[in-house]
C-alpha cells in the first residue's frame, strides 16, 4: 500500500483559540443533560444580560435561536444553534451575526461519582470574537466561556441572592491598593474622588441591565471596607437610579469615558478601574459588553489594555477565580 501524500491526507482538526474548564459537584449525566437542554436557556433565562428566542426551523430542520445583548449603546443580534456534537459534546455555533463561524465546544469528564469537569474549547470564526476589544479579545473570549459555564453551574446548583461571588474582602484588599493616598487629600478633593469612584463602579454595574443582588452586595462591602460607612437602602436605590439615568442620557460609551477622565484628573485611575472590575466580576463574571465598558473607562483613566488585563486577573484570582482554569492563545 502506497503512503498517503500530504495532498490526500484529511485536513487537520483546527486547534482551539482558547480553552477553559470548570468543575461541577454533580454527576456527569446531570451536567451533560442540563447543557444539552437548549430550551433551558430560553425558559429559565440563565444567561444574565442576554435574551434568547426560538426561531422557526430552517428548511433543513435546523433550530436556531436569536440571541440579543447590549454592548454599550449597541444592540448585538446573532443567530446561534445549541446542539449535541460528536462524542456527546455540547456545541454552541454562531451562525449569523458579528461572531459568525465561531464555535464553543464543551466536553464532560467524570472525576468521581459526583464531580464533573466541563472543558470548553473555543474555535474562533473568520471575523474574530468580541469585536472591538482589540488586544483584549483573548481575555473577552476567555471570560465569555467562563461565564457560560458559571451560569450553567448556578442554574444547576442555585446560589444565594445577595451574596457576592468569591472572597470579596480579599479582592477588595487587592482593588484598593494605593487608597491610603486618599487620606492625604483635602476634604473637597476627597469628596470629589469618593463620588467618582462610586459613580464609576455603579456605572459598570448598570451597563447591561442594572445591578443584581451580588453586585449590590459588593458595593456595600466596598463602601464599608474603604469608607467605613453603611449604605442605607434609600441611598443605594438613589445611586442606582442616578447611574441608570446618566447612562440613558449620555450613552454608556460617553458615560464611561467621562468618568474615566474624572478619575485620571484626580490621580486615581487605577483605583477606580479596580473597584469597577471588582463589582462587575462578583456575580456572573465579566462578559464582553462589560469588558468593553471597562476598556473605555480604563483608557480615559490613563490605563492601557495590558493594565486592564492585569487588574482583571488580579481581581479574579482574589475572588477565587482558580475555580475556573483557562488558557488562551493570542489571535494570529
Amino acid at each position: 500500500m502506497r503512503p498517503v501524500t500530504a495532498e490526500e491526507a484529511p485536513p487537520a482538526e483546527p486547534r482551539p483559540t482558547a480553552t477553559a474548564w470548570l468543575d461541577f459537584e454533580l454527576p456527569v449525566d446531570t451536567v451533560r443533560t442540563a447543557f444539552l437542554d437548549a430550551d433551558l436557556v430560553v425558559r429559565s433565562k440563565i444567561h444574565r444580560g442576554m435574551r434568547f428566542q426560538w426561531l422557526p426551523r430552517t428548511a433543513g430542520g435546523e433550530h436556531r435561536m436569536r440571541q440579543q445583548m447590549s454592548v454599550l449603546d449597541k444592540l448585538v443580534v446573532e443567530e446561534v444553534v445549541l446542539e449535541e456534537g460528536p462524542g456527546a459534546t455540547w456545541v454552541k455555533r454562531f451562525v449569523e451575526g458579528p461572531n459568525a463561524g465561531t464555535r464553543f465546544v464543551a466536553r464532560f469528564e467524570a472525576l468521581g461519582e459526583r464531580v464533573t469537569r466541563v472543558t470548553m474549547d473555543a474555535y474562533v470564526g473568520p471575523n474574530g470574537f468580541a469585536l472591538g476589544l482589540g488586544k483584549l479579545s483573548p481575555l473577552g473570549l476567555e471570560k465569555a466561556m467562563a461565564r457560560v459555564m458559571g451560569e450553567y453551574k448556578k442554574a444547576l446548583q442555585g446560589y444565594e441572592p445577595g451574596r457576592a461571588r468569591g472572597r470579596v474582602l480579599d479582592a477588595l484588599a487587592v482593588a484598593q491598593r494605593g487608597s491610603l493616598a486618599m487620606r492625604a487629600l483635602d476634604e473637597t478633593k476627597r469628596k470629589a474622588l469618593t463620588a467618582a469612584l462610586l459613580e464609576s463602579a455603579w456605572a459598570i454595574a448598570c451597563v447591561d441591565e442594572g445591578p443584581d443582588e451580588a453586585e449590590r452586595d459588593a458595593m456595600r462591602a466596598m463602601v464599608s471596607g474603604i469608607w467605613h460607612a453603611t449604605l442605607s437602602a434609600e441611598m443605594e436605590d438613589r445611586m442606582v437610579e442616578a447611574a441608570v439615568a446618566s447612562i440613558a442620557k449620555e450613552g454608556a460609551k460617553a458615560r464611561c469615558e467621562g468618568l474615566g477622565a474624572r478619575l485620571k484628573a484626580l490621580g486615581f485611575g487605577g483605583l477606580g478601574v479596580s473597584l469597577a472590575v471588582l463589582v462587575a466580576e462578583v456575580s456572573h463574571g465579566l462578559d464582553p459588553a462589560e469588558l468593553d465598558a471597562l476598556r473605555r473607562l480604563a483608557k480615559a483613566a490613563g490605563l492601557d489594555d495590558q493594565d486592564l488585563e492585569d487588574i482583571v486577573r488580579d481581581i479574579d484570582g482574589a475572588l477565587g477565580g482558580d475555580e475556573t482554569a483557562s488558557r488562551v492563545s493570542r489571535f494570529v
